[in-house]
Protein backbone atom coordinates (compact mmCIF):
# COMPACT_ATOMS: atom_id res chain seq x y z
CA UNK A 1 0.00 0.00 0.00
CA UNK A 2 1.21 3.42 -1.12
CA UNK A 3 -0.16 6.03 1.24
CA UNK A 4 0.64 9.53 0.69
CA UNK A 5 2.20 11.66 4.05
CA UNK A 6 0.73 14.53 5.24
CA UNK A 7 -2.73 14.50 3.36
CA UNK A 8 -4.71 16.57 5.05
CA UNK A 9 -8.44 16.86 4.78
CA UNK A 10 -11.52 18.34 6.35
CA UNK A 11 -15.07 18.20 4.62
CA UNK A 12 -16.29 21.48 4.02
CA UNK A 13 -19.87 20.43 3.67
CA UNK A 14 -20.21 21.97 0.54
CA UNK A 15 -21.85 18.92 -1.07
CA UNK A 16 -19.59 18.72 -4.17
CA UNK A 17 -19.38 14.88 -4.02
CA UNK A 18 -23.13 14.63 -4.30
CA UNK A 19 -23.92 16.30 -7.71
CA UNK A 20 -22.23 17.17 -11.14
CA UNK A 21 -20.11 19.61 -11.55
CA UNK A 22 -18.45 21.76 -14.30
CA UNK A 23 -15.25 19.28 -14.06
CA UNK A 24 -17.49 16.00 -13.33
CA UNK A 25 -20.16 14.10 -13.85
CA UNK A 26 -20.49 12.20 -10.27
CA UNK A 27 -20.72 8.35 -10.67
CA UNK A 28 -22.17 7.34 -7.01
CA UNK A 29 -21.25 3.64 -7.57
CA UNK A 30 -23.44 1.15 -4.99
CA UNK A 31 -22.77 -2.32 -4.12
CA UNK A 32 -25.44 -4.79 -2.81
CA UNK A 33 -24.87 -4.18 1.06
CA UNK A 34 -25.23 -0.16 0.12
CA UNK A 35 -28.60 -1.00 -1.15
CA UNK A 36 -30.14 -3.42 1.27
CA UNK A 37 -28.58 -1.01 3.98
CA UNK A 38 -30.01 1.96 2.48
CA UNK A 39 -33.86 -0.08 1.72
CA UNK A 40 -33.46 -1.66 5.23
CA UNK A 41 -33.63 1.26 7.35
CA UNK A 42 -35.28 4.07 4.81
CA UNK A 43 -38.25 2.07 3.57
CA UNK A 44 -37.56 2.60 -0.10
CA UNK A 45 -36.63 0.06 -2.85
CA UNK A 46 -33.69 -0.26 -4.80
CA UNK A 47 -35.53 1.00 -7.88
CA UNK A 48 -36.36 4.27 -6.19
CA UNK A 49 -32.96 5.28 -5.76
CA UNK A 50 -30.19 3.02 -8.48
CA UNK A 51 -30.17 1.76 -11.18
CA UNK A 52 -28.11 -0.96 -12.62
CA UNK A 53 -24.84 -0.56 -14.13
CA UNK A 54 -21.81 -1.89 -15.47
CA UNK A 55 -19.17 -1.57 -13.45
CA UNK A 56 -16.83 -4.07 -11.61
CA UNK A 57 -17.88 -6.38 -8.64
CA UNK A 58 -19.06 -5.23 -5.65
CA UNK A 59 -20.53 -1.73 -7.27
CA UNK A 60 -23.36 -3.04 -9.62
CA UNK A 61 -25.64 -0.13 -9.08
CA UNK A 62 -25.54 3.52 -9.90
CA UNK A 63 -27.13 6.05 -7.42
CA UNK A 64 -30.09 8.04 -9.14
CA UNK A 65 -29.52 11.39 -9.73
CA UNK A 66 -31.93 14.11 -10.26
CA UNK A 67 -31.08 17.49 -11.89
CA UNK A 68 -27.41 16.25 -11.34
CA UNK A 69 -27.66 15.53 -7.76
CA UNK A 70 -27.66 12.94 -5.63
CA UNK A 71 -31.60 11.86 -4.74
CA UNK A 72 -30.85 12.13 -0.88
CA UNK A 73 -29.62 15.43 -1.03
CA UNK A 74 -31.12 17.79 0.71
CA UNK A 75 -31.82 21.39 -0.45
CA UNK A 76 -29.61 22.74 2.35
CA UNK A 77 -27.16 20.15 1.18
CA UNK A 78 -27.15 17.75 3.77
CA UNK A 79 -27.40 14.07 3.06
CA UNK A 80 -30.68 12.48 3.91
CA UNK A 81 -28.79 9.08 4.36
CA UNK A 82 -25.94 10.51 6.21
CA UNK A 83 -25.25 7.56 8.28
CA UNK A 84 -26.41 5.16 5.98
CA UNK A 85 -24.64 6.38 2.73
CA UNK A 86 -22.69 4.35 0.77
CA UNK A 87 -19.27 3.37 1.08
CA UNK A 88 -18.31 5.37 -2.38
CA UNK A 89 -19.47 8.11 0.07
CA UNK A 90 -17.76 7.46 3.16
CA UNK A 91 -14.39 7.46 1.45
CA UNK A 92 -14.52 10.09 -1.05
CA UNK A 93 -12.53 12.33 -2.32
CA UNK A 94 -10.03 9.29 -1.53
CA UNK A 95 -10.10 5.62 -3.06
CA UNK A 96 -7.45 3.20 -4.21
CA UNK A 97 -6.04 2.14 -7.15
CA UNK A 98 -4.40 -1.14 -8.48
CA UNK A 99 -1.12 -0.60 -10.40
CA UNK A 100 -0.16 -4.02 -10.43
CA UNK A 101 0.87 -5.30 -6.59
CA UNK A 102 0.73 -2.15 -5.83
CA UNK A 103 -2.06 -0.25 -4.09
CA UNK A 104 -2.28 3.59 -4.13
CA UNK A 105 -3.88 6.13 -2.19
CA UNK A 106 -5.36 9.12 -4.55
CA UNK A 107 -7.13 12.02 -3.49
CA UNK A 108 -9.80 13.85 -5.43
CA UNK A 109 -7.93 17.74 -6.86
CA UNK A 110 -11.58 18.90 -7.02
CA UNK A 111 -12.72 18.83 -3.35
CA UNK A 112 -12.05 21.86 -1.46
CA UNK A 113 -11.42 19.72 1.99
CA UNK A 114 -8.21 18.40 0.39
CA UNK A 115 -5.59 20.61 2.37
CA UNK A 116 -7.50 21.23 5.38
CA UNK A 117 -8.13 19.93 8.60
CA UNK A 118 -5.58 17.70 10.52
CA UNK A 119 -3.09 15.22 8.52
CA UNK A 120 -4.40 11.79 8.02
CA UNK A 121 -2.55 9.21 8.94
CA UNK A 122 -4.38 5.77 7.91
CA UNK A 123 -7.83 5.07 5.80
CA UNK A 124 -9.73 4.07 8.57
CA UNK A 125 -9.69 7.94 9.74
CA UNK A 126 -11.61 8.14 6.45
CA UNK A 127 -14.50 6.42 6.97
CA UNK A 128 -15.55 7.81 10.67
Amino acid sequence: MKFPKGVRFQCQRCSRCCKHTEERRRKILLSDLDISRIEKNVGLKGDDFAEPCQESYPFRFLMKMVDGKCVFLDEDKSCKIYELRPLICRCFPFWIERRGNLFEFKASSDCPGIGKGNALDSIPALLV
